[in-house]
């Protein structure tokens, strides 16, 4: 195994996941995170393949890549925190998905050991997301 950087050794999860999309030829995330995300921020941190545009807002982070997948006609990766996060953007996600736009979402989420606390920003990820994506 190879970290992101070619070397041999071991990766973190979220710098294998950010390594398989660099090879997949993914290079821009557009980004709101929260702490939820920070070590998939580290990942895109050391992936020097994808380039990460941070953004103030969810809905700014989806509209731009619906357009940036559109206008270069490869996936645009989105990350957004929590399903709230996630919610922010359904509304330019629906456009990219009926006009097939090519986005990839990574939404954060509790910790496992967390959800049975039911915390304010709980929410159903994949029920929100099934309506505005499509498997491939």
């Amino acid at each position: 195994m190879t970290d992101l950087q070619g070397k041999t050794g071991l990766c973190t999860g979220a710098e294998s996941l950010i390594n398989a999309l660099a090879s997949h030829g993914v290079d821009a995330c557009f980004a709101n995170p929260g702490t939820s995300e920070m070590q998939l921020v580290a990942a895109l941190d050391k992936q020097p393949r994808i380039r990460a545009v941070l953004c103030l807002f969810e809905g700014v982070v989806t509209g731009a890549a619906d357009g940036y997948g559109r206008m270069a006609d490869k996936p645009a990766l989105t990350l957004l925190h929590l399903g709230p996060g996630f919610a922010n953007g359904m509304a330019n996600l629906h456009n990219a998905q009926r006009a097939g736009s090519p986005i990839l979402n990574m939404v954060g989420d509790h910790a496992t050991d967390h959800l049975q606390h039911d915390a304010p920003l709980t929410s159903d990820i994949k029920g929100m997301a099934t309506p505005v994506s499509r498997a491939f």
